[in-house]
């Protein structure tokens, strides 16, 4: 029997490093855009159409999703799916300890990875109006910095955007290297529960 993840595309790197392959060989990788995500309703819309085709082929699932939209827990609760636990995806690429120190540390923590930098502009820039100096302020006056989680398979170029964004919204900078160890742990606990 095949075992679908089906997974944000912000995980690509995280899953290629990983190999979940290695744990079950018949693992399949369906990957949903991240800019889905400033659209709810879609989102919602395309989990559920990957889960049913999933289930249409006959195989087992799993979902590699925070919570990105409210009602995601109880649709997966209902079909009997899990999910990796995680609030959202930089507690899942940092593990939550990890993630809740960074918190615990400066509560005015604003996180940013790979595909949310490279495309700013379409995600954060347009549909906030944040080129508008007084809509950056009122989004980002609670924030002091920005953490960029930084993946292995990440390019050197990112970072000189990083660093646009930063003095965009004024916000220092942090670099954290992303740790995979307690997605890997999830991943397994979730495959060994799947035998």
């Amino acid at each position: 029997m095949s075992l679908r993840i089906i997974a944000c595309g912000v995980f690509r790197d995280a899953l290629r490093q990983i190999g979940p392959q290695r744990f079950h060989k018949n693992t399949f990788i369906t990957y949903i855009t991240p800019v889905s995500h400033n659209y709810p309703a879609k989102l919602k819309e395309e989990i559920l159409h990957q889960i049913h085709l999933a289930q249409k082929a006959g195989d087992s699932i799993l979902c590699l999703y925070g919570r990105c939209y409210p009602d995601l827990d109880d649709h997966l609760y209902e079909m009997g799916i899990p999910r990796v636990p995680g609030e959202h995806c930089y507690e899942i690429l940092l593990g939550s300890r990890r993630f809740h120190a960074i918190i615990d540390e400066e509560a005015g923590t604003y996180f940013v990875e790979k595909d949310l930098i490279l495309n700013f502009h379409e995600y954060c820039i347009k549909p906030l109006e944040l080129d508008d100096p007084l809509m950056r302020e009122s989004y980002f006056k609670h924030y002091t910095r920005l953490a960029y989680i930084r993946q292995p398979f990440d390019p050197d170029t990112v970072m000189p955007n990083v660093h646009d964004i930063s003095r965009l919204l004024d916000l220092k900078t942090l670099v954290i290297d992303a740790d995979y160890s307690e997605l890997t742990k999830n991943l397994l606990r979730l495959f060994a529960n799947w035998h």
